[in-house]
């Protein structure tokens, strides 16, 4: 009898280290613990591979404080002098690489060819859940924070262009101001940080101009392949686009047909 063994995916092996990684770096939350439910039903393993224990965090956990942060406010973690960048102490930012984690290794695509990942109701409830996702945000940001703290030299030429709110800021305080805080808007820095981070590429479109091109951002050994995702910068904001047919960004900003 033949067993059907899934094809390893170089992609999803890399994400699962980088999420590893930035994880074992935070510290682990210390939560105060509840009676278990009595209910069976309660315990029933659903949930996306949470404890049956209901977890709480304990006092002072500031998981969603910075959600409604206005723009430039620091993130309170980080907002005490000579505080460490990106914070150790992040309940939510560790909680959020658990989640993704959990969904890199079950709720994901098995193989390269699967049809559909092999649990769909965990992907539901993380994208219709604001706390979930909210979370899995917040230790993106927590991520790409700590790849522009170790490569200031490489990010710091890209402050300039970033428009007028980082002018004269150093790379710990945007860190502070615009990466780590929750609804602020990230700009073309973030981006390429979060992608190198991440070991992936990510094409945007720009359609805010005049006229229509493409760049991809990501470590320059993955540039060489079509990109894993699109956004459209439209005026003001991002959008996720999703190509008719697989579609690559030719050396000028042209789209032209992948080679798969």
């Amino acid at each position: 009898m033949l067993l059907y063994t899934p094809r390893p995916c170089p992609f999803l092996h890399r994400l699962d280290l980088v999420v590893s990684r930035h994880l074992a770096r935070l510290d682990e939350p210390q939560f105060q613990q509840q009676p278990p439910p009595t209910s069976p039903a309660a315990n029933d393993g659903r949930g996306a591979g949470m404890s049956p224990l209901r977890l709480t965090p304990a006092r002072g956990d500031p998981a969603f404080a910075p959600m409604h942060a206005s723009p430039g406010q620091p993130a309170a973690a980080a907002a005490a002098a000579g505080a460490q960048v990106p914070p150790r102490d992040d309940p939510a930012a560790y909680r959020g690489g658990q989640r993704l984690l959990r969904l890199l290794r079950t709720a994901w695509f098995k193989c390269p060819d699967a049809p559909r990942p092999s649990d769909v109701s965990s992907l539901e409830r993380l994208f219709n859940s604001v706390e979930q996702s909210g979370e899995v945000i917040r230790f993106a940001r927590s991520l790409t924070a700590r790849e522009l703290m170790a490569a200031e030299e490489l990010y710091t030429p890209f402050i300039p262009g970033c428009g007028g709110d980082y002018t004269g800021l150093t790379l710990r305080q945007i860190c502070e101001r615009h990466v780590l805080p929750m609804g602020v808007e990230v700009e073309q820095l973030q981006i390429i940080a979060a992608c190198t981070a991440l070991g992936v590429t990510l094409a945007v479109l720009d359609v805010a101009g005049s006229a229509v091109g493409a760049i991809k951002h990501g470590p320059a050994a993955q540039q060489h392949g079509p990109p894993v995702a699109w956004v459209a910068h439209l005026p003001g904001h991002y959008d996720v686009i999703y190509p008719a047919r697989p579609l690559d960004v030719a050396p000028g900003g042209q789209l032209v047909a992948a080679i798969i």
